[in-house]
């Protein structure tokens, strides 16, 4: 009788688990809770007089720059890797501008870390009444000349929280035009969709559109 009990007590916790493994194999269901990344940018002199240009009387400086911003972001739903360039116009250097969003992942993907994200160049420039400066500052590659300008490795600053959520941050400097350059990676909760779930989705959409 003993013996009868306990296979029965055996089949009753198989059974469940043989249905999970039925119902997931290796594929995230609709609730699972995932994460999204979101880059913005920041752009200021480290000069605050830049004397780079001779200031001229009331007249503002205007800068107008392109930062290319490498990044490698890999997790089992999403791979990402390209040259991502972000433009900035018409701010006042020696302010600095208004944050800007740069880049965010395709989808909600598992929690990978966070990616790797490298200033590679600064480019544009800075105008003070009729005088411009001309900005090209590049990151140091194997094999070629040091760039005049050179764009440093970044320096981590410190984490925390606001509004948006949780964040990293970063910050590159330009050798010669002492430009910042700074980046607030974010890590924004989702909901990772399930293959099924996505399939339906596509579903409604393509219908509603032939409507």
């Amino acid at each position: 009788m003993k013996v009868i009990l306990a296979l029965f007590g055996a089949l009753i916790v198989a059974v469940p688990n043989c249905v999970v493994a039925q119902e997931s194999p290796g594929i995230p269901s609709a609730t699972t809770r995932g994460i999204r990344h979101i880059l913005y940018l920041t752009i200021k002199s480290d000069d605050p007089e830049l004397r780079l240009l001779r200031q001229s009387s009331g007249e503002p400086h205007t800068a107008t720059l392109t930062v290319k911003i490498r990044i490698s972001d890999h997790s089992q739903e999403t791979n990402f890797y390209s040259d991502v360039p972000a433009t900035v116009s018409d701010f006042d250097p020696i302010k600095g501008s208004r944050e800007q969003e740069v880049w965010k992942d395709a989808e909600c993907h598992q929690e990978r870390g966070f990616p790797k994200m490298t200033v590679i160049s600064v480019e544009g420039q800075i105008t003070n009444g009729q005088q411009n400066l001309t900005i090209a500052a590049s990151y140091r590659r194997l094999g070629v000349l040091l760039p005049r300008d050179e764009v440093r490795a970044a320096k981590r600053l410190a984490s925390g929280a606001d509004d948006r959520g949780l964040f990293v941050a970063t910050r590159t400097e330009t050798k010669q035009s002492r430009l910042f350059v700074d980046l607030r990676l974010y890590f924004l909760p989702c909901d990772i969709l399930s293959a099924r779930t996505k399939r339906e989705q596509e579903r409604e959409q393509e219908g509603q559109a032939k409507r």
